[in-house]
């Protein structure tokens, strides 16, 4: 079983205008649309598209749960949050259609109780059986300490599951005591978790520089997100692979970096081949780039063997 864990989830109020938002003035806009979110939850959506065993766990509010419970079951996905007082963050994502610029105000939700943690915890190692992978994405509600996917990485270890972590910079830094198997990190990310001034013209060998910084931290292999320039992948027996893009039209970019996470953990699962898992990490990202919210499994399969993976 893949479990995908998201200790924030939230609610994503999509405001669509042609005219430009004024401060101090009523403002109209054309359309909106609501989506749920939350990383652990987009990458269980691609699993469970894929056709992979996988439940969404995490915590959430109590108040606001319904939009997502709808949701859950009417794409039938497993499912088991722990609900805590209060309600979901909600952002507000409001897009100038003309100018194709983007304005966010994200919420901050509820704060997490300590006792909803510890039974999350609990539930967790519950569940967990040899060969289990977890994937453990995004940030964190108010009120859970950093520490808590290093924690999650303890129990992971324990019960001799495999650990895969796409956070950053504390989050990720106690993550990384937990030698997760797989991280994903883009070059601003990795920075500013090893406390390096970013800047965007790295060459390979300071790229290289870096990822062995993060693998004496702890981690095993490091999937390196480069945008429209595709991705690397550093293994931990020293193999590189350049992994390359599907050529398409951006139609949303949200969950892109979620879905290419659930592609290479899917391969994983699957007992693909290095190649074939990174093939489809990047067929993931872009089919979900090339539509409205998350890819199905069709629109990701006609891209795999399109993604040219080279190694360097």
């Amino acid at each position: 079983m893949i479990y995908t864990i998201t200790l924030n989830p939230a609610i994503d109020h999509i405001v669509l205008t042609t005219k430009k938002v004024q401060l101090g003035v009523t403002n109209y806009y054309n359309d909106e649309y609501k989506v749920v979110g939350g990383k652990g939850i987009n990458a269980a959506v691609i699993l469970n598209n894929l056709g992979a065993q996988v439940q969404a766990v995490g915590i959430m509010g109590e108040n606001n749960k319904k939009i997502f419970t709808d949701k859950f079951q009417e794409i039938k996905l497993s499912t088991n949050f722990i609900y805590n007082p209060g309600s979901t963050r909600v952002n507000y994502k409001i897009k100038h259609l003309a100018s194709h610029q983007e304005t966010e105000l994200n919420g901050m939700g509820f704060t997490a109780e300590p006792e909803i943690v510890q039974e999350f915890l609990k539930t967790l190692a519950a569940k967990l059986i040899p060969g289990d992978i977890v994937v453990t994405t995004g940030s964190v509600a108010v009120g859970i300490d950093s520490t808590i996917y290093e924690a999650i990485g303890k129990i992971v270890n324990e019960q001799q599951a495999t650990l895969i972590c796409d956070a950053t910079n504390d989050l990720l830094k106690n993550a990384l005591k937990a030698h997760p198997f797989l991280i994903k990190p883009n070059l601003e990310e990795i920075c500013s978790t090893l406390g390096v001034e970013f800047k965007p013209n790295f060459d390979f060998a300071e790229i290289k520089k870096l990822i062995q910084n993060l693998k004496e931290l702890g981690a095993q292999n490091i999937l390196l997100s480069m945008g429209s320039e595709g991705s690397i992948f550093f293994g931990q027996d020293n193999t590189n692979f350049k992994v390359g893009v599907a050529q398409g039209e951006l139609v949303n970019s949200v969950g892109a970096g979620d879905s290419m996470l659930a592609g290479f953990v899917y391969g994983i699962d699957q007992k693909f081949s290095i190649k074939k898992s990174l093939q489809y990490a990047a067929a993931s990202g872009a089919a979900t780039a090339f539509t409205e919210w998350l890819a199905d499994k069709n629109a990701i399969t006609s891209l795999v063997d399109k993604i040219q993976v080279n190694e360097i």
